[in-house]
């Protein structure tokens, strides 16, 4: 099976896809590009203190950085920053109480 993801409607390069694939075909959307999901990781890597490390995730169309400790407070500020849900915080630590 060849799976390919595109932005804006994925229909439009079957016929392309089927000249030289005549396998099974999973064609599925984007919503960001690779190019800017790493624009937005290099971006975040500049701005957001603290962190370890930084991915662009193609698949599931965000950016995950690695923090020292991932508060809902910090996700809360990086959702307003960069828009919910596209910069995803992955915490080493994990808060006392939770």
């Amino acid at each position: 099976m060849l799976n390919l993801r595109f932005t804006g409607d994925p229909a439009v390069h079957e016929p392309a896809i089927r000249e030289v694939w005549g396998g099974a075909l999973c064609l599925s959307r984007a919503r960001h590009t690779v190019a800017e999901l790493r624009a937005l990781q290099e971006r975040a890597q500049k701005e957001i203190k603290g962190m370890y490390s930084a991915s662009a995730d193609e698949r599931a169309g965000h950016v995950g950085l690695g923090v020292w400790v991932a508060t809902p407070e910090l996700q809360h500020q990086v959702d307003e920053k960069y828009g919910r849900g596209l910069v995803v915080l992955e915490g080493f630590l994990t808060p006392a109480g939770s």
